[in-house]
């Protein structure tokens, strides 16, 4: 289970685990592309923070479904 929320500047998507034995994901995608993923860790009461731009998302979307191997992703836009 999955939300997604439009705010001024950033979207914010929130992964769910229904197991209930991992925390939340979250995905804050800032206007300008620069992408945040983040997840609470208890023990240490804070955030672990990865940095990434939104093509690197992009890709480890698309690399979801790929066999094994090396890519390079080629967006096309109309």
């Amino acid at each position: 289970m999955y939300t997604v929320e439009f705010e001024e500047e950033d979207t914010v998507i929130t992964v769910l685990c229904e197991e209930d034995d991992q925390e939340d994901v979250e995905v804050i995608i800032g206007a300008d592309g620069t992408t945040f993923i983040r997840q609470f860790q208890e023990y240490k009461n804070e955030y672990d923070i990865i940095t990434l731009t939104y093509a690197q998302l992009q890709d480890i979307m698309a690399a979801v479904n790929s066999p094994a191997g090396a890519f390079r992703v080629k967006w096309v836009t109309e």
